[in-house]
């Protein structure tokens, strides 16, 4: 290994006497370097040398020195117990703190400003924010320390031969006790860490050298040095190396391993301290005697490269072998100094200090990586070049070349096996070349300087040179001259794969000269080594770069001068497809098809290729020849005017179509420009024709290509004018452009149908109903304009059309019918049904309203519902058409319907009561409603009315009114019916405490019969219906309270019109009936007993009312109900303000006459229920309209 002295020179005090340098280190950046020796701290720069200043301070030996790592300051320790630490900036003094013996070491942390001192006894940790240092007593002597590169922990090598690693708390965390018990000299942490992490390397003074792990664990075996070792420090960019000095009088350079590599300093007295220099391969030494001097480790690349293939020195001991291509690394580890390195093919040769191994790999399997041992040559061999062949290793004598001067380079240009060819230029300026088999040297050229680099051309006719001014010159060997010369080249290479191309290197720049061509330039860093196809191997700081470079500029280069077979050649070798494309159109334009054809295979263009097979038929057909190609004749430039178009270039096929001058030539011009979408020059070649549909035509493909690159109303403009207007419809309906709609409907005609509807169908989905409609109403479409206002909703518009086509009256009012319903508004649905003449739908509607209404409990809206389909049954009766089937079922249809909603009228006010928490009516009134939804319910069942609610109500208000008896009977039979378990407590309850009580009906809840005065059970079998006369109850509906009236029927042959009148005629006169006495008659049937009441006056004569006379003769047993029937004389008789008519067409009038003409009853002229007038008006006046029916009361 060789090395160079930087400096040297010997450290002298005041006195002149040389001190032993005990200790030195470098500042982290490396510019300067502070020494120990005697009682100063000397400060020198690191380049030269030179005395920055000496430090005093110390009033003893200064045994030890350190930096902080971030420069800042740095620290001195000697015999006089003290520490200072120095300030880097100025040189001064910053503080100074005591140890109770010498000061033995210091090491500053590598990540914080932390200083680890050692004295004698103890060790301590300072750092800038603590005003004292707590000391740590030690077992033994320290005398050295080392900081891991993490600063985590800190090892101490003591006297006793332990080593002690603590962390910064001071506490020991592991301790290593060495057998023997050698005094531990000196150690220190490798800032790089391997698979086991940081090593430690310990040297004692039994001369051995050991290593360690954190764990304590020694790692290898102890190394025998064969000298006292003094100080150690790691070497290298990684810290794969180790130097030690010591008694031996020399620095040696070891491995990571162990292994002694080579001595790079010796001096006449041990060599105490030595430190290693980062960044600069250089290690300085301190010596007993004083001298310090630093040295240069030239340790130059070593490396070989052949074809893909790349062998570099690493560690100063290993060999890694890089595939190019695979990136694949193969490590060869040596154990020993690497001098030499040769490649080529599968062998590798490496020269070691005492022998030279030769590997061998595959020779079958290009990218085999694995290198086996073939030959080892156990002898020490001097030479400069080791190179290695087939079969022979220069540098090993077997046959001798005497050459002129000395050899100051070498390459291998290949050949067959024993025959291969070297270049070897000279310092005399000469080139020769030297065939392994062949004695004599073979003289090429000289020039005027030493050859630097030189390399030979593919085909062996050119030479490379640099010389030593870094001038390159190119030699032709055929005319044995010149080519030309560069400056300023550091490197060259010629390409492997192509005899004119040439790359070379300098000030950092990467140059490619093609033969005669300018060269082209790109940034890059390092030497030339290899140029095989579009890439260049090149060294730089030991790391080959593989760097694909463009081939582009000389392809253009042959391709500027119409060398095309050249250009494409070339182009084999690595070309961007922009570079192919421009070859293979020059190659068309040449009507070259073979290299054009080879041109469009490499980009894979099966349009092209198919174009160019078309031309190779064209040309096989006879339509041109290589002399028309030279004479461009008009076929020639025909065909050159094809290839422009396809090309994409149609101004130049535009010119070659004009130069042919051939037949026909404008139409195929026209056709060129309609498919290019170039219509304005279409248009322009068109002008001279006047064939209209030929415009036309052209005018729909412009409007087409405008409509394809989404220029989306010009194209409707288009074809507007061209005629098209379906496509112009839909391509503005597709847009929404309804002003370009109306455009197209104002241009139409009234005649024009199917475009007017096309237009109003595309306004109508666009929302624009009235211009929609004016376009049905151009061309007279009433059913279109009725679909569109019912589509819209704009029912306004359609009745008012209905109203002039009556026709249309049930399309219209249909929808609108359906279009209510579905938007909740039913009851105006049933509205529009009824005026479609759709009365069955109009039934549904409501049918399911009342329905659904019952199942949500709107017991009042059910009713309501049912009123109106009651209602709505009876009008259909008015319809003369319907068959008497018919009229019996909507007749059905109508007492059922006015059943449920007289039931859920009732039901509702029950409903409330057990539901809500406070009642809104009287006892009376429940007990009332109860009985009579009893008497109903016991004829048939009502959806959604709960008997049991019923029962449960009229037993409680029963019990209230008195009526103990009939209160037992509904409990008694509650107790067989489902209810509620709330309710069902109460029924057992009530049922309980009313056996208590009184067994009987108080007689003021009894019910009396207006006709035949019979008293009827509060539980009647027939309903609510007088169980002697079969007159039937009439009710108030508030209260439900029964009404003093009686039913009476006319003379069959008389009409309503005629009983209108008689009953309004003037009455005869009667005395008035004073002093009244009432004998009452009692009369008994299986029945019932009835009351007769009868009238005399003081006279003793019986005068008495016409009406009162009907009603007693009238038959009361029958089986059957008759009303009593009334003659005229009877109905003159009766005043009319006695009367309630009940006149609800079509079915016939009902007559009631009231018994106790003092008590006001009230009709509803709408549902024609009666009601006591009092209660009629509170309801009115609170609600606002009838409780029934819910007529608004004005």
């Amino acid at each position: 290994m060789d090395t160079a002295q930087v400096w040297s020179f010997k450290v002298k005090g005041k006195d002149g006497v040389t001190n032993c340098i005990w200790d030195l280190c470098y500042s982290p950046d490396g510019s300067q370097l502070i020494v120990a020796s005697g009682n100063l701290v000397w400060v020198y720069k690191a380049d030269n040398g030179s005395l920055i200043k000496n430090l005093k301070g110390h009033k003893d030996t200064v045994y030890c020195v350190a930096y902080a790592h971030d420069s800042s300051i740095f620290g001195s320790g000697s015999a006089d117990k003290c520490v200072i630490i120095w300030k880097s900036s100025t040189l001064e003094g910053l503080l100074k703190y005591m140890h109770t013996e010498s000061i033995q070491c210091l090491e500053f942390n590598p990540v914080t400003v932390l200083l680890a001192s050692t004295g004698s006894t103890d060790f301590g940790f300072w750092t800038m924010d603590q005003k004292s240092v707590v000391k740590t007593k030690i077992s033994a002597r320290p005398t050295c320390c080392s900081w891991m590169s993490d600063g985590q922990f800190l090892a101490i090598g003591l006297y006793n031969g332990v080593i002690s690693i603590r962390n910064k708390e001071t506490e020991e965390v592991v301790k290593i006790e060495r057998p023997g018990n050698p005094i531990t000299w000196h150690l220190k942490w490798n800032p790089s860490k391997n698979g086991h992490g940081e090593i430690l390397a310990v040297v004692d003074w039994n001369q051995k050298l050991s290593f360690y792990q954190l764990n304590g664990r020694q790692t290898g075996k102890d190394y025998l040095l064969g000298y006292d070792p003094c100080n150690i420090t790691w070497f290298g960019n990684k810290y794969e190396s180790l130097a030690i000095c010591g008694s031996n009088k020399m620095c040696q350079l070891y491995n990571n391993e162990g292994i002694r590599l080579a001595c790079i300093n010796k001096q006449q007295t041990w060599i105490w301290c030595c430190c290693t220099r980062n960044g600069y391969n250089q290690i300085v030494v301190g010596c007993q005697d004083g001298t310090l001097e630093t040295v240069q480790l030239l340790l130059d690349p070593v490396y070989s490269f052949h074809k893909d293939r790349y062998a570099y020195r690493e560690s100063l001991t290993d060999v890694v072998v890089q595939h190019l291509i695979t990136e694949q690394k193969a490590r060869i580890k040596c154990r020993d100094y690497v001098k030499k390195i040769s490649l080529f093919k599968n062998l590798l040769a490496i020269q070691l200090p005492e022998k030279i191994l030769i590997y061998e790999s595959s020779s079958d399997d290009m990218k085999d990586m694995h290198y086996r041992i073939n030959t080892k040559l156990l002898e020490q061999i001097h030479c400069q070049y080791l190179i290695i062949i087939t079969n022979h290793l220069i540098g090993i004598k077997e046959r001798e070349w005497i050459v002129d001067s000395p050899v100051n380079c070498i390459r291998i240009i290949g050949g067959p096996p024993n025959k291969e060819g070297l270049l070897l230029g000279l310092k005399n300026g000469q080139v020769v070349q030297i065939i392994v088999d062949n004695t004599f040297p073979i003289h090429l050229t000289k020039i005027m300087n030493e050859v630097y680099s030189v390399d030979i051309s593919r085909n062996r006719d050119k030479l490379a040179i640099v010389d030593s001014n870094k001038t390159m010159i190119v030699y032709s060997l055929e005319k044995q001259e010149s080519l030309f010369q560069e400056p300023n080249v550091s490197s060259i290479s010629w390409s492997t794969t192509n005899n004119e191309l040439l790359a070379y290197t300098g000030n950092d720049l990467l140059f490619i000269k093609n033969g005669q061509f300018p060269s082209h330039r790109q940034y890059n860093k390092g030497q030339t080594l290899n140029f095989t196809g579009s890439f260049i191997y090149c060294l730089h700081e030991n790391t080959i770069n593989r760097v694909e470079i463009s081939l582009s500029p000389a392809v253009y280069h042959y391709l500027g001068t119409g060398q095309l077979n050249e250009a494409y050649h070339l182009a084999c070798f690595g070309l961007t497809d922009q570079d192919w494309k421009v070859i293979g159109r020059m190659a068309l334009n040449k009507l070259n098809l073979k290299v054009a054809k080879c041109a469009y295979i490499q980009l894979d263009d099966i349009l092209m290729l198919t174009f160019i097979q078309q031309l190779e038929e064209r040309y096989k057909r006879g339509e041109w020849n290589n002399q028309e190609l030279i004479n461009k004749s008009s076929n020639v430039l025909t065909i050159l005017g094809d290839i422009s178009a396809y090309l994409g270039h149609f101004n130049e096929a535009v010119a070659y179509y004009t130069q042919a001058n051939s037949t026909n030539i404008n139409h195929k011009i026209i056709d060129m420009y309609t498919d290019l979408r170039r219509f304005n020059e279409a248009h322009e070649m068109l002008k001279s024709n006047n064939d209209i549909n030929e415009h036309k035509l052209l005018l729909v493909k412009n409007a087409d290509w405008a409509k394809s690159t989404n220029e989306y109303r010009t194209a409707v403009k288009m074809y507007m004018d061209a005629g098209e207007f379906i496509k112009a419809i839909e391509l503005s309906d597709l847009h929404g452009w309804t002003d370009i709609l109306l455009d197209i409907s104002r241009r139409l005609d009234k005649d024009d149908h199917e475009y007017l509807e096309r237009c109003a169908r595309s306004l109508t989905r666009l929302g624009e109903y009235a211009f929609a409609a004016d376009c049905y109403a151009k061309y007279g479409d009433i059913e279109n304009q009725l679909n569109l206002y019912i589509e819209s909703h704009n029912w306004e518009e359609a009745f008012n059309l209905v109203e002039k086509h009556h026709d249309y009256t049930r399309k219209v009012y249909l929808p609108y019918a359906n279009w209510l319903a579905e938007n909740d508004k039913f009851e105006e649905a049933q509205t529009a049904f009824i005026k479609a003449g759709l009365q069955n739908e109009a039934i549904s509607v409501l049918e399911q309203l009342a329905t659904c209404a019952a199942k949500e409990s709107r017991f009042d809206d059910a009713g309501f519902y049912y009123w109106k389909l009651s209602v709505l049954c009876l009008n259909m009766l008015n319809n003369e058409t319907i068959t008497k089937p018919v009229y019996q079922e909507l007749l059905s249809r109508y007492d059922d319907f006015q059943r449920k909603a007289d039931v859920y009228y009732v039901y509702n006010n029950i409903y409330r009561f057990l539901h809500e928490p406070f009642a809104s009516h009287m006892p009376e009134t429940y007990f009332n409603m109860a009985r009579y939804l009893i008497h109903i319910l016991q004829f048939g069942d009502i959806p959604e009315v709960s008997k049991a609610a019923v029962l449960y109500t009229l037993a409680k208000h029963g019990r209230t009114l008195g009526a103990y008896k009939l209160t037992k009977q509904i409990y008694d039979r509650l107790q067989t019916l489902h209810m509620p378990s709330k309710m069902r407590d109460e029924v057992d309850l009530a049922s309980i405490t009313l056996n208590s009580g009184p067994m009987i009906d108080s007689e003021d809840i009894s019910t009396m019969c207006y006709r035949c005065s019979a008293t009827n059970p509060l539980l009647n079998s027939l309903g609510n219906r007088c169980m002697n006369c079969k007159e039937p109850f009439i009710y108030s509906f508030i209260n439900l309270e029964q009404l003093p009236i009686v039913e009476f029927i006319p003379e069959d042959n008389l009409s309503h019109e005629e009983v209108l009148s008689y009953l309004q005629s003037e009455p005869p006169s009667y005395r008035n009936l004073k002093d009244e006495d009432i004998n009452n008659i009692e009369l008994s049937n299986e029945y019932s007993q009835t009351l007769k009441i009868s009238h005399e006056q003081e006279n003793g004569s019986l005068d008495q009312d016409p009406f009162m006379a009907k009603l007693l003769n009238s038959d009361l047993i029958s089986e059957s109900y008759s009303p009593v029937q009334l003659d005229i004389t009877t109905l003159k008789a009766i005043s009319f303000n006695e009367v309630i008519i009940v006149n609800n067409p079509p079915l016939k009038p009902r007559y009631y006459k009231s018994v106790l003409p003092d008590v006001s009853i009230t009709q509803c002229i709408v549902c024609h229920k009666l009601f006591y007038t009092d209660d009629y008006e509170l309801i009115s006046l609170q609600q606002g309209y009838c409780p029934y029916c819910h007529t608004v009361k004005e």
